[in-house]
Formats: structure tokens, C-alpha cells, sequence
């Protein structure tokens, strides 16, 4: 059976929804962040990096999201959920829009963290960092998916065959969701905002961000399905 490595508020949380859209029955295993906002040690017996997500399946660790994604596809999809167009959007999410909403992040929390009576000082690199380097870069990426939606109301590349997501869809979700609800960004486009809304509605992503939500506080989870989707089974891990 699969087995699914989840990291509260992390790129596992596009797993989630691949495996609840494609009805396959797995295991999922949550880990609750340090304080310090990092993995905690207990993942690097499951990856050397300690990160997440990680799926085990038949004897196989598969790391990174992407990579994932694309192996729960290929072999559990039969033949649908992919577009001659994913390819861009594959690439483009990790290597050209997450970097800039990372370093966003973490320089933002970097500068919450100094104590205000010293922030007029010792924060005067890391805002010039922002303004001069990574918001401009960030409005950029976040602009050409802005556009990719405007005025549009399916899929990112239009689905597949059957009208189904793909794994342009799969990699977006969690960007998506980061993008519109992280409070980062001054303003966010109405392509976004409407995409964003579409895929709080859709079912299995719905269900996806619920197990997100229920994890939060908790190391470890035993979860049951809110309702049957496709054939799904979670097998509760205690």
C-alpha cells in the first residue's frame, strides 16, 4: 500500500489531492513543523534531506513533488490527468515562481523576528532585499499565471481528455493557495483569485486541504473519510 510522508503546510499537500482524485487507497503519515518552522528530525529516517512530501509504494521512495506527482500519474492515472502543456507549468512553478515565494517567506519572518526596538536598524538589508530583488521578480512569475487565467474558468491547460485536472493542476493547487491566501502578496490578480476559488469548491482538493487543516497540531493522525470519494480508503496510522 502507499504511504504518504506529509509535512504540515508543505508541497505534500499536493500529494493529498493527486491521491484523493485518483481514488487510490493509501496511508498518510503527518509530522508537525518545529517551532522553528523547520522538518522535524524523525523525517530524515524516511529521506537524508528531511523533507516532505515523501511516498513509499511497493518498496520505492519517491521524493520531491513533482517527481511524485508524475509517478502517481503514470502509473495509477491510466492514461488520463496529463496535457501536452504540463510541461511548462511543471517546470515553471518550481524553477521560477516557488524560489522568489520562499525567499519572500523566509525574509519576511526574518524581519518579524528582530525585536522592534532594533528592526529600524537591522532590517534595513533584508527590506532592501525585498523591494529591490525579490518582490519585483515575484510580481513578474506571479503575473504570467495571472494571465494564464484571466478570463478563464477550467483547468490551468485546459484538462484532459475527460475534463479531469493535470499535472500543471497538481503542482499549482498548492502554489495557488500560497499565492491568494498567504498574506505576502500586496495584491493578487482576479485570474488567480477565481482559480482559487474554483479549486476551494473542487471535491478531492477540498478534501485534501481538510486533512491539512485537521493536522495542524499533531504529529500523527488517524483520519476517515468525510464521504467516498471515487474508492478511496485511508488506513489510519496511529
Amino acid at each position: 500500500m502507499i504511504k504518504l510522508h506529509h509535512l504540515e503546510n508543505s508541497r505534500s499537500v499536493r500529494i493529498l489531492w493527486v491521491l484523493e482524485e485518483l481514488g487510490i487507497e493509501y496511508e498518510l503519515k503527518t509530522y508537525k513543523r518545529l517551532p522553528s518552522g523547520l522538518a522535524p528530525p524523525e523525517l530524515k529516517a524516511v529521506d537524508p534531506l528531511g523533507h516532505a512530501p515523501i511516498l513509499e509504494d511497493d518498496g520505492h521512495t519517491v521524493a520531491e513533488s513533482g517527481a511524485i506527482i508524475e509517478y502517481l500519474v503514470e502509473k495509477y492515472g491510466g492514461g488520463k490527468y496529463t496535457n501536452s502543456d504540463d510541461a511548462f507549468w511543471k517546470h515553471y512553478i518550481e524553477g521560477s515562481l516557488m524560489p522568489f515565494c520562499v525567499f519572500k517567506l523566509v525574509l519576511s519572518k526574518g524581519i518579524e523576528s528582530i525585536p522592534w526596538y532594533l528592526r529600524s536598524v537591522l532590517a534595513v538589508v533584508p527590506r532592501a532585499i525585498l523591494s529591490q530583488w525579490v518582490d519585483p521578480n515575484l510580481n513578474n512569475a506571479v503575473e504570467i499565471v495571472d494571465k494564464q487565467f484571466k478570463g478563464k474558468q477550467g483547468w490551468a491547460v485546459g484538462g484532459d481528455v475527460d475534463g479531469n485536472p493535470t499535472i500543471a493542476d497538481f503542482m499549482l493547487g498548492f502554489t495557488i493557495d500560497v499565492l491568494a491566501f498567504g498574506g505576502r502578496l500586496e495584491h493578487v490578480g482576479e485570474g488567480i483569485k477565481s482559480y482559487a476559488e474554483r479549486l476551494q469548491s473542487y471535491p478531492s482538493y477540498k478534501k485534501a486541504n481538510n486533512y491539512k487543516r485537521l493536522s495542524k497540531n499533531q504529529a500523527t493522525i488517524a483520519i476517515k473519510p468525510h464521504y467516498k470519494a471515487k474508492k478511496n480508503r485511508i488506513k489510519e496510522i496511529v
